[in-house]
């Protein structure tokens, strides 16, 4: 709960601020992609569980985000974003039991709002870094079932709606008639586990089980286009 009281401090104190300087206002819509990498020191490595010889492990593989923002931008270096995301996070299961390994892949779907308190730093005439942070919420639609001849896994949702933290840093290329494209990288950490998984293998004459707790973590690549938007003179 500190990352989400301070997150929203962070928002709220941009907002203030930039009412004292802010000349012109912009609000402007835009488009993101953004796949997603697992990395081993972010927490988005494997889990590894073992039991009577038999390992059971699982890891984030892949995925990606695809959403709406939109934009209020009080300053050419401060602004505020919001959106709605869809993510879909790739999942590997594999048991090993001596010579024998099986592997099953699967999904979880759901959505992402964040937002996000911008700082950006004019680079060239039209080159602005940025750097950003804000709270999220995770919403998750149902929990995950497979199922092989040698084993049975369910991944249960936690909750419906999860607190979450995004941060950012990138580049932006902002023309005069075109738009803004932009490319960066992104961090977003739940603030507690997302989805309890439970596997149960049974072959070769044993019943053994695990349980893994998914944290949901991730880093991005973040590709996203802005539409042109005419600048309108604050108060």
């Amino acid at each position: 709960m500190q990352f989400i009281t301070k997150s929203i401090f962070f928002c709220c104190l941009i907002l203030c601020g930039s009412t004292l300087f802010a000349q012109k206002s912009l609000t402007t819509v835009g488009i993101q992609y953004k796949p997603i990498f697992p990395i081993d020191f972010l927490g988005t490595g494997p889990l590894i569980n073992e039991f009577n010889d038999v390992q059971f492990k699982n890891q984030l593989t892949s995925g990606f985000s695809f959403g709406l923002l939109i934009r209020h931008q009080f300053s050419e270096l401060i602004s505020l974003e919001g959106g709605i995301n869809y993510v879909r996070r790739k999942y590997s299961l594999t048991i090993t039991d001596g010579d024998f390994q099986g592997e099953s892949e699967f999904r979880i779907i759901g959505y992402e709002i964040p937002l996000n308190a911008m700082i950006f730093a004019r680079v060239s005439e039209k080159i602005y870094a940025n750097v950003s942070l804000g709270p999220a919420c995770d919403m998750f639609a149902s929990s995950v079932l497979t199922y092989d001849e040698y084993f049975t896994h369910v991944s249960s949702r936690k909750q419906i709606f999860n607190p979450a933290v995004n941060g950012n840093a990138g580049f932006e290329y902002r023309t005069e008639k075109n738009g803004t494209i932009y490319l960066g990288f992104s961090y977003h950490r739940p603030f507690s586990y997302i989805f309890v998984d439970k596997a149960r293998y049974t072959f070769r004459g044993k019943d053994v089980g695990a349980v893994s707790f998914l944290e949901g973590s991730y880093l991005t690549v973040d590709l996203r286009y802005y539409f042109h938007e005419e600048k309108k003179k604050g108060k």
